[in-house]
């Protein structure tokens, strides 16, 4: 792959096994930010894929963009995991490196964290999949913008979860989120609410599960950009970003699924 494509990386806050890298997403970012770093590899914003897609670039070098899925206040907030321990947050990691090796280091650190919308679903979701603990909530996402570490983008509306019932049609994924009224409900209800909350607009999308139908990537998203005001959507396809990739369904590296170690991520990125 030559090493000026873009490469973004996504990690899930709740992903806590153990405490190793290959089962543990914090020990994994903590363990990657220093692989990176070591290898002369520069973080940037997941934004400048975008300005990179749009045409020139004075980025030049291999350039990996931080993403987290799902908004877990485990993204935000130091907090204990049954049977493993207290976590450190993914926004203290980046903090933690911006200290041990000050701002001129990595001048571009920075990472976008995914969020679903909706209070009610994200409740009925820590109900059934994080515990019951109240962790999944929206109070801290001004915050993390204020940060300068950590951007809100936008995950859906409810995610589609299979945790919610049937009542408007299968649950699961975004393949059968296929017409414009379903669209509106799931990207621009869900834009509007994160602005009112967080105080920005979200410019980013990403696909629950990485899922998504035709309808949504081909019709939706590229003819009604000024309903919906986003730049692009992700997907999980891995690979790098190209000048011919989707727009509307740009790749990302999921961690755990495509390495589970700095070393396998390395090789990953100047394959």
């Amino acid at each position: 792959m030559p090493d000026t494509l873009p490469v973004v990386l996504t990690y899930h806050s709740q992903n806590i096994g153990s405490h190793t890298a290959a089962d543990n997403d914090h020990v994994a970012l903590r363990e990657d930010l220093e692989a990176l770093h070591q290898a002369g590899i520069r973080i940037v914003p997941l934004s400048r894929v975008v300005d990179w897609l749009d045409g020139p670039s004075a980025d030049e070098g291999a350039m990996v963009c931080l993403s987290f899925d799902d908004g877990c206040d485990f993204d935000f907030r130091d907090l204990e995991w049954p049977g493993v321990g207290v976590q450190r947050s993914m926004l203290g990691i980046l903090q933690d490196f911006r200290s041990r090796h000050g701002a001129s280091a990595q001048p571009g650190l920075h990472a976008t964290t995914f969020v679903i919308a909706s209070p009610e679903a994200r409740s009925v979701i820590d109900r059934g999949s994080l515990f019951g603990r109240d962790w999944i909530r929206d109070d801290w996402w001004s915050a993390a913008i204020a940060s300068g570490l950590i951007s809100v983008g936008n995950h859906g509306w409810d995610h589609n979860h299979p945790d919610l019932p049937e009542e408007t049609g299968p649950r699961g994924g975004f393949k059968t989120i296929s017409n414009r009224a379903l669209c509106e409900s799931q990207v621009v209800r869900a834009a509007r609410y994160i602005e009112a909350t967080a105080g920005e607009w979200p410019e980013l999308f990403a696909y629950p599960f990485g899922e998504s139908s035709e309808y949504i990537r081909d019709v939706f998203f590229p003819e009604f950009t000024s309903l919906h005001g986003c730049r692009a959507a992700f997907g999980t396809e891995p690979g790098p970003v190209t000048r011919s990739s989707n727009r509307w369904n740009l790749p990302r590296y999921v961690c755990g699924r495509d390495w589970s170690s700095p070393e396998e991520l390395i090789s990953l990125i100047r394959a």
